[in-house]
């Protein structure tokens, strides 16, 4: 039986404010996705980039380190307040990426990481990025496991790094291939190597779980416009 919830009356859960960004295993998974990011050899370094969902801004000074002119998009007022404090030089906006993106202007790069299994509408906020995105879409998310393209819906609590409006998605990554492909971008990778943390290192089982031995199931997914001849990728092929 499914009850009734009216997330707009929910309060806020304890530890689910700011600070739920700098819990021990939040800086844990952040510092392996850039330490993952880092060693792709990707061409990342003065470029323009857009980070979608930037929360606090825990990942944007890997781009800002590298002398890129960075548009940093969060869609809580709070979260945007501390973005601005932590990161001023970036310029930072409040948005909604299910919603549109189009007035920040083109990219070179599209940054999306711990944000898309957070949304309502995941394909619609792939296309309102590749909408922007020149070159590369950079995608970091928890996983459904399964070999068919689909999506898991889940409930998500108010927290300030949880889902907008309570409800989320787990894709898989065959959905995420097939969808990249179709929105636009004609090579779509997977990492030979995942970020040193559990959360990426598992087998396939095709159970549709998104969660195994006390670990979340995460990949790190790169849509490009042009072949990349980057031996730390391989083809995720569209179905």
């Amino acid at each position: 039986m499914i009850t009734r919830r009216w997330v707009s009356n929910e309060s806020r859960p304890q530890g689910g404010g700011i600070e739920c960004f700098e819990t021990e295993a939040a800086l844990a998974i952040n510092e392996a996705r850039l330490n993952h990011l880092a060693s792709l050899g990707l061409p990342l370094s003065g470029r323009r980039v857009l980070e979608v969902g930037a929360g606090i801004g825990e990942l944007t000074g890997f781009f800002l380190d590298r002398g890129c002119d960075v548009v940093a998009t969060e869609a809580r007022p709070e979260n945007v307040e501390a973005l601005r404090r932590r990161r001023s030089e970036a310029d930072v906006r409040i948005a909604d990426v299910e919603r549109s993106l189009v007035e920040f202007g083109r990219f070179d790069v599209v940054f999306c990481y711990g944000v898309l299994y957070h949304l309502e509408n995941p394909l619609l906020a792939l296309r309102n990025m590749a909408v922007v995105c020149d070159e590369l879409l950079l995608v970091e998310t928890m996983v459904c496991d399964s070999k068919l393209p689909i999506l898991r819906l889940e409930d998500e609590p108010t927290s300030v790094n949880q889902a907008l409006r309570g409800l989320a998605h787990r894709p898989s990554p065959a959905y995420l291939a097939l969808a990249l492909n179709r929105i636009g971008f004609e090579h779509v990778y997977v990492p030979r190597e995942p970020p040193d943390h559990p959360d990426y290192r598992f087998t396939q089982a095709g159970d549709l779980r998104t969660s195994r031995d006390g670990a979340l199931l995460r990949g790190v997914f790169v849509a490009s416009r042009a072949v990349l001849a980057t031996p730390t990728l391989t083809s995720l092929p569209a179905g």
